[in-house]
């Protein structure tokens, strides 16, 4: 009967090919064995031959013992070079050609014996050499290769006929078995025709006990497929909402490099990268700006995911690409400018604080050395002090501004809002450097409205006018004047103009003087004592009560800023 199923046919098949090979393998193998062992014995026997002709030819007996010899024997006795000596079935052996080149003989001059089956040029027959190598000469004993001595060598066709027998045998058996299961995979394949075609029949007749398993099983692994394939469309469209809300484009690609699936996000930042505008996001892994992204995706290395920055039009993009051990792969392009220029900003101001430090400590550490290890007078020693004191103060000060600075990049809600008379704070403002302004001749002109008020938080609007007022103080020069005027307002905001008459800034230095620890002098500055921060301190403590700060060259020549506030 023929088998149903192309599986079991081909199942069959090859396990018949292989036990036909493998039966065909050992009959040849056992063969050539025993042919070989067979040999064996022969030239086993013929090496005994040799062995008792050499010692009878050495004693000079030899003609006695060819006497008791098998006749058919043929006997040659052969000089080191190959001579002939002693031939049983020659007449002449002075008429002999050398035997130096036999193939016999060359055997035994290597490997003390020697075999060969040829033609004899002198007997002009087939016959089976065997030759022994002596110390000064070969013995070499043959047989003629007649029917009768190739039949002793022939193997036995009984192994033969009984691997034929097992494989006819093999081949019934398998038969029968692929038969039982060619039965058996053709109800299962009307099983999964009946399943596909929607039967959910909960008692599905196969005909076998194993299927009747099976059966069940692929009804109990269909419905559980259901039920997984609606909640991975479920995820897969939450998902998909997330990727649409979400400010990070993303496309998702298959095995095949094709897009799945892409935000419009993505769409917007691969036209923003792209040298040429694309409709397809899958474009864009071919664009040069691309290649290692590419390079990532062609690459059959274990590692999974890679990161890059570009940067494009003024901003920085960090384009990453994940892939799975499936093939398929997604990428995601973000924004990341503001958080580099964070990173950035972060990173100069721990060099710049680090750098700050250090000068007063190490000014500290060279005064107070000098006073440990030298002998000076004391008027020198008090020098030394000061200098040292000095340096402290500037350190504490340094701190200070740091410390604030620290403070007023934390929420809003850390500091405490109240309503506050900012013409009472410059007044504070000019009690705290009154001495100073004194001192160089300067003046300090407060024009604000005792009734100008502001909601905000006393400290850091404090701040404010007093970093403004000491920044003129230390770098405008002597006899300045300082005016702080409101000179606008509307329903949210206050407008003020704060100018000193002293030397002022380069213009081109107007757009850096509110970065931390900038110095538009750095040798004048550190002179004063400056820390660098002051500005800075300035332009965050306005921002933080919803304003904007700006520079400018007054007309005196000096330095302006115009800042608001929020009511």
């Amino acid at each position: 009967m023929k088998l149903q199923t192309k599986f079991t046919r081909r199942l069959f098949g090859w396990i018949i090919l292989v036990t036909a090979l493998f039966a065909t393998s050992l009959v040849v193998v056992q063969q050539r064995s025993e042919a070989q062992y067979r040999l064996n014995l022969l030239t086993s026997k013929l090496d005994s031959y040799n062995e008792l002709i050499s010692k009878s030819f050495d004693l000079g007996h030899l003609d006695s013992l060819v006497s008791d010899l098998p006749d058919e024997l043929r006997i040659t006795i052969i000089a080191n070079d190959g001579k002939v000596l002693m031939d049983n079935e020659a007449g002449n052996v002075s008429g002999m050609e050398n035997h130096d080149k036999r193939p016999e003989l060359r055997e035994a001059r290597f490997n003390k014996h020697g075999v060969a089956k040829r033609k004899s040029a002198t007997m002009d027959r087939d016959f089976l050499y065997y030759a022994t190598y002596y110390d000064d000469h070969y013995v070499r004993t043959a047989l003629p290769y007649d029917l009768e001595l190739q039949q002793k060598l022939k193997s036995s066709r009984v192994f033969i006929y009984v691997s034929i027998t097992f494989f006819l045998l093999m081949a019934l058996f398998v038969y029968l078995l692929t038969k039982r299961y060619d039965r058996m995979l053709t109800q299962l394949n009307k099983l999964t025709k009946q399943i596909a075609d929607g039967d959910y029949e909960q008692d599905i007749d196969v005909g076998e006990t194993e299927l009747d398993d099976v059966s069940e099983q692929l009804l109990r692994i269909l419905r559980q497929k259901e039920d997984a394939r609606h909640k991975i469309e479920n995820a897969k469209e939450r998902l998909i909402q997330h990727f649409k809300l979400s400010h990070i484009g993303i496309a998702l690609f298959n095995m095949a490099h094709s897009v799945e699936y892409a935000n419009a996000h993505f769409i917007q930042y691969a036209n923003l990268l792209a040298s040429n505008p694309i409709t397809d996001a899958g474009e864009l892994i071919e664009d040069p700006l691309m290649l290692p992204i590419k390079h990532f995706i062609e690459d059959k290395s274990e590692e999974q995911h890679i990161s890059i920055l570009i940067p494009k039009g003024g901003k920085t993009y960090e384009v990453k690409a994940l892939k799975s051990e499936y093939g398929s792969f997604e990428i995601t392009i973000e924004d990341i400018t503001e958080q580099e220029k964070n990173r950035q900003l972060k990173q100069e101001m721990t060099s710049n604080i680090m750098h700050e430090i250090r000068t007063p400590l190490t000014s500290i550490r060279g005064y107070l050395e000098t006073l440990n290890f030298m002998e000076l007078p004391e008027d020198k020693q008090k020098h030394f002090i000061e200098k040292a004191y000095d340096q402290t103060l500037r350190l504490s000060d340094l701190m200070k501004d740091i410390g604030l600075l620290t403070k007023l990049d934390e929420p809003t809600r850390a500091f405490e809002f109240s309503t506050v008379s900012l013409h009472q704070i410059v007044e504070e403002v000019r009690v705290a450097f009154l001495t100073k302004i004194n001192e160089k001749g300067d003046k300090l002109q407060n024009n604000l409205p005792e009734d100008l008020q502001v909601k905000g938080n006393e400290s850091l609007l404090y701040s404010i006018f007093q970093n403004l007022v000491e920044n003129s103080l230390r770098y405008a020069g002597e006899g300045i004047e300082m005016v702080i005027n409101c000179y606008h307002q509307d329903e949210n905001h206050l407008f003020f103009s704060y100018y000193d008459t002293g030397k002022g800034v380069d213009e081109k230095q107007l757009s850096r003087i509110f970065e931390r620890f900038y110095r538009v002098d750095e040798g004048r500055t550190r002179e004063s004592g400056g820390t660098g921060l002051g500005l800075s301190i300035v332009k965050n403590s306005i921002l933080l009560h919803g304003g904007e700060v700006e520079a400018r060259i007054h007309s005196s020549g000096g330095l302006e800023i115009l800042f608001n506030l929020h009511k």
